[in-house]
């Protein structure tokens, strides 16, 4: 008797797949929100492995670096030479090395920070219509001048070299503040650094909305996660997007009241542990020697900055 083997049993793996044919598989818009979001939530785990730990800049008291955030805003503020403020970007690099952290994450949030809010907001004051100089790239010319309400819009308008000079500034300006906020969240755990926002007068009742706003994320984040894996997990075939947005409609209202279940028991909690209506935060770490060498330290770069 002869036997016939089934063709599929003959093809090689080769045959059966080709990496040059396949296509890749585009995600849905619920499957980007959840990755979108999951990043997020990452973002945040990143910010509280740093904090935690051991360095010299971690182990420096949270209201060091909340004085030293103040006082190094306002000394970037006022510094107006763009060469002292390139000194600043490397001084902020040089402390961002020594506190171990992922430079290539922080500082790509930090360039597309500055770029969006320090360069493509600033840019028009770059042209002689807003800053008059000397023009060094000229970008259109008209046929003859005219007036804009409380501008003079000259016949050749570009870029003027004390234009750019102020773009530079303002841009540097950006990264610089930027830098530093960025150095003292990354290396400093969240309650702590809220609770030393009592240093400048924001109400107790404030900050504790702000502590459990945080932790909300992470139990909000679950719960979004959890809904879309159990709401995955009963379809049998891929649906168009409309009919996902009626289905994750009626899905809001759940996460909603799931939602509200928590901050209740989170608010009967507080009541069983003695909560009054009233908010006390304390600290128990107290200031030491380092501490005040490092805020006496920060101090003396500020003045240097401002007299170079």
């Amino acid at each position: 008797m002869k036997n016939n083997i089934p063709p599929y049993l003959i093809r090689t793996a080769d045959d059966q797949f080709n990496p040059a044919k396949t296509k890749r598989a585009k995600l849905s818009f619920l499957d980007k929100t959840i990755l979108n979001s999951s990043k997020a939530v990452k973002s945040i785990y990143l910010q509280a492995e740093n904090a935690a730990s051991d360095n010299f800049i971690q182990n420096i008291h949270p209201r060091v670096k909340f004085i030293s955030l103040i006082y190094m805003s306002i000394v970037v503020s006022v510094v107006s030479n763009p060469v002292t403020q390139l000194l600043i970007t490397a001084f902020i690099f040089l402390l961002c090395i020594v506190a171990r952290l992922k430079l290539l994450e922080v500082y790509r949030k930090i360039f597309i920070l500055a770029f969006v809010f320090g360069f493509l907001v600033v840019l028009p004051a770059s042209l002689n219509i807003i800053t008059p100089g000397k023009i060094i790239f000229k970008v259109i010319s008209l046929s003859k001048p005219s007036h804009f309400l409380i501008y003079n819009i000259p016949q050749n308008i570009g870029f003027t070299l004390n234009g750019l000079q102020v773009v530079s500034i303002v841009f540097l300006r950006v990264l610089n503040s930027v830098s530093f906020a960025l150095l003292v969240v990354f290396t400093t755990p969240f309650p702590p650094f809220i609770k030393s926002f009592k240093m400048v007068g924001v109400p107790d009742t404030f900050l504790m909305i702000i502590s459990l706003a945080y932790k909300y994320i992470f139990i909000l984040s679950r719960t979004i996660e959890e809904t879309y894996f159990a709401f995955k997990s009963r379809l049998s075939a891929n649906i168009n997007s409309n009919s996902i947005r009626k289905l994750i409609g009626g899905r809001i209202f759940f996460i909603f009241k799931r939602s509200m279940i928590i901050y209740q028991n989170t608010y009967y909690a507080m009541v069983s542990r003695g909560y009054k209506g009233k908010v006390i935060l304390h600290s128990q770490n107290h200031f030491a020697v380092k501490d005040f060498v490092v805020l006496l330290i920060v101090v003396l770069s500020g003045i240097v900055f401002i007299l170079f």
